[in-house]
C-alpha cells in the first residue's frame, strides 16, 4: 500500500492517482513508518489559520493548473469564509468578555458577528480613526451577501433538496485571494487594537466582567 504513495507525493499527483479497488486492511487513518509522510494534530491547530492556509494553497494550485480553478473556487471561498468567522468568533470570544458581551458560537451569520464585534470595539472606547473596521465591514458584508449561511459553497442542495446556487458565475480567485490577504492583515490590526485595548482597561482599574 505505501508503494502507492510517491515518496513526496504533490497536490496533482493526490488528485489523479491511479484506480484500484479497496482491499482488506486498507484503513484511513495510519501512522506512516516515514515520519515525513505523517501529519502532526496539534490539539489547538484546527481553526481560522487552517482554513487560510487551506484557501492559500488551492489558489496557489490554480495558478499553477488554471482548469482545477472550476472544482477548487468552491471549497476556496469556503475557507476564505470560514477563515473570517472564526477570526470574528475569536475575537469576540476573547476580548468581549472585558466589556460584558459573551461569545457567540452557535451562528455563521457574518451580519450579526460583525455586529457584535463592533459593540466590542466600542466597549474599548475605540474610533475607527484609521478606517480599518470601515474597510473590513465592507469585505465581511460581501461574504455574508454571497454564502448568508455558509451553505452557498459546501453543499449542492440545502436542508430541503432545493438548489443553492452560488452569487456568482465566475470569480477571479487570485484577485479573491489578494483581497483575503489584505482582510487578514486588518483582522490582525483589528486585534492588535483589541489587545492594547483590553490591557489599558486592566491598567486603569476598570472592573472585568465574565461568562
Amino acid at each position: 500500500m505505501a508503494d502507492d504513495i510517491p515518496e513526496k507525493p504533490d497536490f496533482e499527483s493526490l488528485l489523479r492517482t491511479g484506480f484500484r479497488w479497496p482491499t482488506e486492511g486498507d484503513a484511513p487513518f495510519t501512522q506512516s513508518e516515514n515520519w515525513e509522510q505523517n501529519a502532526y494534530i496539534d490539539r489547538f491547530g484546527h481553526g481560522r489559520i487552517v482554513m487560510m492556509m487551506a484557501g492559500d494553497l488551492m489558489v496557489a494550485q490554480v495558478a499553477r493548473d488554471r482548469h482545477d480553478g472550476d472544482v477548487l473556487v468552491f471549497p476556496v471561498v469556503f475557507n476564505y469564509r470560514q477563515f473570517i468567522e472564526l477570526s470574528l468568533k475569536f475575537l469576540i470570544a476573547t476580548y468581549g468578555h472585558t466589556v460584558g458581551i459573551k461569545a457567540e458560537w452557535n451562528t455563521h451569520d457574518l451580519k450579526s458577528l460583525w455586529e457584535t464585534f463592533l459593540k466590542v470595539l466600542e466597549g474599548y472606547g475605540h474610533d475607527d480613526a484609521e478606517g480599518a473596521a470601515a474597510i473590513v465591514e465592507e469585505i465581511i458584508l460581501e461574504f455574508a451577501k454571497v454564502d448568508p449561511r455558509s451553505f452557498s459553497y459546501r453543499y449542492p442542495v440545502d436542508t430541503k433538496g432545493n438548489p443553492v446556487l452560488p452569487a456568482h458565475q465566475e470569480i477571479d480567485l487570485h484577485r479573491l485571494a489578494d483581497s483575503h490577504a489584505r482582510t487578514r492583515r486588518l483582522f490582525l490590526r483589528l486585534r492588535w487594537v483589541s489587545g492594547r485595548s483590553a490591557k489599558k482597561r486592566g491598567r486603569d482599574g476598570k472592573a472585568v466582567q465574565t461568562e
